[in-house]
Formats: C-alpha cells, sequence, structure tokens
C-alpha cells in the first residue's frame, strides 16, 4: 500500500484532500460556534450548516455529469480557487468587523459549491492514477486522511476561534486553501476516458447515471445507506457546539476536542483498513461500519461524563472509518471506467442530502435539547439500516 506514495499523481491528489478537509472540518466548528453565540438557538446552528452543504444535493450529480468530457485536472484548479477566495473574503470581512450571518452563510455556501466539485473530480482522478488493483489501498487511505482531518480540524479550530477569533480561524483557511492551488497546478492531465468523438447531452447523462446505478444492487444499497447516515448520522455534527455546551459547558476548546474524537477513532480505523481490507470484505466492512457510526451515537447522546462520551465517539469513529473507506471503493469497483464520474455525481448527491437531517435534528433540539435530538435521530437511523439490509442482501452478501 505505501507504494502508492511513490505516485506523485497520488501524492498531489491526497495532499489537496488532506487540506481541504482539515480546513473543511475547521470552517463547520467555528460557524457552528459563531453562530451559537451570536443567536443562541440550536435551529439556527443548523441552518449554517445547510448552507455549508446544499450545493452537494443542489449541484453534485451534474457537477459529475458536466465534467465528464472536461480536463478535470483544471476543474480542479478551479474548485480550489474558488475555496481559497471566499476563505479570504470571510477573514476580510471579520477583520471589519462586517461579519453577519447571512454574509457567512453565503460564503459557507461558495466553499460548499467548491467541495461539490472537488469530491467527485478528485476522487475519480484518484481512481484514473492508481488503478483498479490499488484502488481499495487508496480509497483506503483517502478515509484515513478524511479521518485524520475530522480529528484535527476541529483541534486547530477550537484553539484558534478562542485565541484568534472568527477572522484569524478564516486567516488559516484562506492560507491552506492558497496551498492546495499550487498543488493543483501540478497535477498532470488526465487521459479521457471517453472514445473520441462521442457525446452525450446532459439530461442524457444523468438519465444514464441513475440507470447505471439503479441496475447494480451494490451500487444502489451505498446510495441508500449513504442517505440514511447523512440524514441520521452526520447531522450531529452540526449540532456539536450546542450538544458540548447544554451537556458539559465547554468552551471552543473543548468543543473542538470533542468534535474531533470521531476523527481520531476513524483516522486509527483506516489506516488499518489500508493494510488489511480485502476485497472479500469490502460489502460487510460498509454495512459494520456504518451500525457502529450510528450505534455509538445513540449511546453517547445520553452520557454526562465527559470523558466517556470521548471514547464513545471515538468507537464511532472507527465505524465511520470502515463506511467511508468502502462507499466509494464500492462505488468505483462496481462501475465501469466511463461512468465513474456520472456515478459519483450521484454518491455526492446522495451525500448532499444531509441539509434535510440537519434541519430536522436542529429543529429537535431547539423544541427538546442536543443529546435528545441525537438520540431520536440515530435511533432512527438504526432501524432504517436494518430494513436496507434486509431489502438489500446483496450489500451484505
Amino acid at each position: 500500500p505505501l507504494s502508492l506514495f511513490t505516485d506523485s499523481q497520488f501524492v498531489r491528489l491526497w495532499a489537496i484532500g488532506g487540506l481541504v478537509g482539515v480546513m473543511r472540518w475547521l470552517e463547520i466548528l467555528v460557524i457552528g460556534i459563531y453562530a451559537f453565540q451570536v443567536s443562541g438557538s440550536p435551529f439556527v446552528v443548523a441552518a449554517m450548516l445547510v448552507a455549508r452543504t446544499a450545493p452537494m444535493v443542489l449541484f453534485g450529480t451534474v457537477i459529475g455529469a458536466i465534467v465528464e468530457d472536461m480536463d478535470r485536472r483544471r476543474v480542479q484548479i478551479g474548485a480550489c480557487t474558488v475555496i481559497t477566495l471566499a476563505a479570504v473574503t470571510s477573514a476580510a470581512a471579520a477583520a471589519a468587523d462586517i461579519m453577519s450571518l447571512p454574509l457567512l452563510a453565503g460564503v459557507a455556501f461558495l466553499i460548499g459549491l467548491g467541495w461539490s466539485t472537488d469530491f467527485p473530480v478528485r476522487r475519480t482522478l484518484v481512481g484514473d492514477a492508481v488503478g483498479p488493483e490499488r484502488l481499495g489501498n487508496a480509497m483506503s487511505f483517502e478515509s484515513a486522511t478524511n479521518s485524520a482531518t475530522r480529528m484535527i480540524g476541529p483541534l486547530i479550530g477550537g484553539v484558534a476561534y478562542q485565541v484568534l477569533g472568527l477572522e484569524g480561524a478564516y486567516a488559516i483557511a484562506a492560507v491552506v486553501y492558497g496551498l492546495t492551488i499550487i498543488f493543483a497546478l501540478g497535477l498532470a492531465p488526465p487521459q479521457p476516458s471517453r472514445p473520441a468523438g462521442r457525446r452525450e447531452s446532459l439530461l442524457a447523462r444523468l438519465k444514464a447515471g441513475f440507470a447505471y446505478a439503479r441496475c447494480n444492487n451494490v451500487i444502489t444499497g451505498v446510495f441508500v445507506i449513504t442517505v440514511i447516515l447523512n440524514l441520521f448520522g452526520f447531522a450531529y455534527v452540526a449540532i456539536i457546539p450546542v450538544w458540548a455546551v447544554e451537556s458539559f459547558q465547554a468552551d471552543p476548546i473543548f468543543i473542538g476536542l470533542l468534535a474531533s474524537a470521531e476523527g481520531g477513532g476513524a483516522f486509527l480505523g483506516s489506516v488499518t483498513l489500508a493494510f488489511w481490507a480485502r476485497p472479500a470484505h469490502f460489502k460487510r466492512l460498509f454495512l459494520i461500519g456504518a451500525v457502529v457510526f450510528v450505534g455509538s451515537l445513540l449511546i453517547a447522546s445520553k452520557l454526562s461524563l465527559y470523558s466517556v462520551t470521548l471514547l464513545v465517539l471515538f468507537g464511532a469513529g472507527i465505524g465511520i472509518a470502515a463506511f467511508g473507506a468502502m462507499q466509494s471503493t464500492l462505488v468505483l469497483r462496481e462501475s465501469a471506467p466511463e461512468f465513474r464520474s456520472r456515478v459519483m455525481g450521484v454518491l455526492v448527491a446522495c451525500i448532499g442530502i444531509a441539509p434535510l437531517g440537519v434541519l430536522n435534528i436542529g429543529l429537535i433540539a431547539e423544541l427538546t435539547s442536543a443529546g435528545t435530538a441525537i438520540a431520536l435521530s440515530s435511533g432512527l437511523g438504526l432501524t432504517l439500516i436494518a430494513l436496507v439490509t434486509w431489502r438489500l442482501p446483496g450489500i451484505w452478501r
């Protein structure tokens, strides 16, 4: 597996993903802390994260289809440039003391648009660079890196917000995002995956992508469980600042530590998978990881000891490592090369359904408490995963 790091193309793509991931989780944390301090409303906190994630469901599938015949290197450079300029705008607005929740939501939307482009484009480039025989290893390293960013980003964000304020946190983000442009400029132009001269309309590509996915029970199962976890699992991230304050009276640094616990477990799990996972295990790892993740959230939601909650969230991260690594691996392995971009676009749209879950958990937290909202959401998620496993046994066998 470590031979992947002798491939300069993979290393550049891996570095872009790591840097973008760290700043993504930094942003999510500082946006939540800022919104809760300004409004005092869990629902407003959730709505701010909706602005950050809405582009995924609005444009994810379309982006995957549009970029199919484009130079993905240039698209990647463009995505990195958009998120860098948006971060610079936030830092400048906060430094000038003109920042507001609507302005921050608008900037968050732009950065979310850049990330929605990065996800299908960069991961398709990774699949093209490493080939099918090393795909599982590459996606495990991708998952390990993403997990590490979920640990590092909130830690940096909590400290940066407490010490430097909102403008300092976004200034750090702007510098790091700028580095991704440099890495993207060094990427080699990809080889076209389609025969020359063959062109389809955007609508035809979208229809073909959905039809291709629908005819494969494994891809369908991955998509459905991805939707469930983004509606009823990952949505808890939106109200971590509220949960930490309500249950543990945490300051920004300890909020960041709580938000990073899951990432720590996910990093450990992902590194293990990068060396141990074999194709025969991929489907079961995906499903077991999903169950462990939402089950751990259900347990953690009602704990009153901060240290024990950290440990349980660490276990949730191990589950999400298996889910995350196998999610893209299964989709890419089951897809013909010429369909990968559009099918990955559909996966982005499935991930992008998260805003509905975020609004739901934010509303429940507004009416009850953040802990109760997490418990109800994760419990429903477990039930639905069991139903999907029964109806689509191919995702397990």
